[in-house]
């Protein structure tokens, strides 16, 4: 019995030591790179230009495209091609990859509403800059959502 006392009065204590000495070290890593920002992880004590925020943007934008084909799939007038609301592969291995994927089917679906609405689609001029892609996609994705 005295024996399991002072090992579980051990581990307790490795523990707490344990615990103290990430609390102290978490806390100023977050605090030497957010500056101002109190109380965050170092995961979102990242900004916005790191490849984790390009990442979450894009994500964001895919989840819209998703939103965007669930409407489609669930009208009942127009009806669409099958393909145009499908969200099999839309998930590239890079950032890169899952913009060029989003911008293709944002063409497709776009197509699909010609044919099904008679809609006048602007003409697809993709910016050079990243972040104007991401904007460009996002307000053609809104517009057709408009649409439905």
């Amino acid at each position: 019995m005295n024996v399991k006392t002072i090992v579980i009065g051990s581990l307790i204590l490795i523990g707490g030591i344990f615990g103290v000495y990430k609390f102290a070290f978490a806390s100023s890593c977050c605090a030497s790179s957010s500056g101002a920002t109190s109380g965050c992880t170092p995961s979102s004590c990242r900004g916005a230009k790191t490849k984790f925020g390009e990442a979450r943007v894009i994500s964001n934008l895919r989840l819209d495209l998703i939103a965007l084909k669930a409407e489609m799939e669930k009208s009942k007038s127009p009806l669409f091609n099958k393909r145009s609301y499908d969200i099999h592969g839309i998930i590239g291995d890079s950032d890169e990859e899952s913009l060029e994927i989003i911008v293709g089917e944002v063409k497709i679906i776009e197509e699909a509403f010609v044919e099904s609405l008679n809609y006048d689609t602007e003409p697809f001029t993709l910016p050079e800059n990243k972040a104007k892609q991401i904007q460009y996609l996002n307000a053609r994705i809104e517009k057709l959502q408009e649409l439905l």
